[in-house]
Parts: structure tokens; C-alpha cells; sequence
């Protein structure tokens, strides 16, 4: 698998777990790679919701303190694919 391809499945599991997440807010937008969550109405509830799940899902730890710039899906891709190559 090629690095493009395990990013596009990668964020497609990340765009997977958002709809479970806020699904009823995300609805109605279009959301893209690059849309900043803060922008979409999603709460702070729903964005750690969304952080556990990505951890159950993806079988990690992400350091909120030290990533608190995770506002888009392409940035948890970032961070993903740095910090687990296997994700």
C-alpha cells in the first residue's frame, strides 16, 4: 500500500468516526479534509467523543495537551500516519 492510499483510508475511517460522532450537525455541511471542526458547530463534548474513538478505533493514545491543534481531519492524518506508520 502506498503512503496516498493508506492516508485516503485513513481518513476515510477518520471521516467514518466523525458522522458516528456528530453526524446530526454534519448533515446538513459539507465537510472537507481541511474544515476546521470549530467551524462545522461541533462541541467540545462531541470532539472528545470523537478523540476516544479514534484511540478505540485506531488503537492509540493522542496527547491532547500536546496536540491541541487537531482541528481538521487532514491534521489527525498528519499526526496518524506520523506517530503510527501502521495506521
Amino acid at each position: 500500500m502506498t503512503a496516498k492510499d493508506a492516508r485516503e483510508e485513513l481518513r476515510e475511517q477518520i471521516f467514518e468516526v466523525l458522522n458516528e460522532v456528530a453526524g446530526s450537525i454534519l448533515a446538513n455541511q459539507k465537510i472537507e479534509a481541511d474544515t476546521e471542526f470549530p467551524e462545522t458547530g461541533m462541541s467540545s463534548i462531541e470532539y472528545l467523543a470523537f478523540i476516544e474513538k479514534i484511540e478505540t478505533r485506531l488503537d492509540v493514545f493522542i496527547d491532547l495537551e500536546e496536540n491541541q491543534d487537531l482541528t481538521t481531519v487532514d491534521k489527525f492524518c498528519d499526526l496518524l500516519l506520523k506517530e503510527v506508520p501502521s495506521a
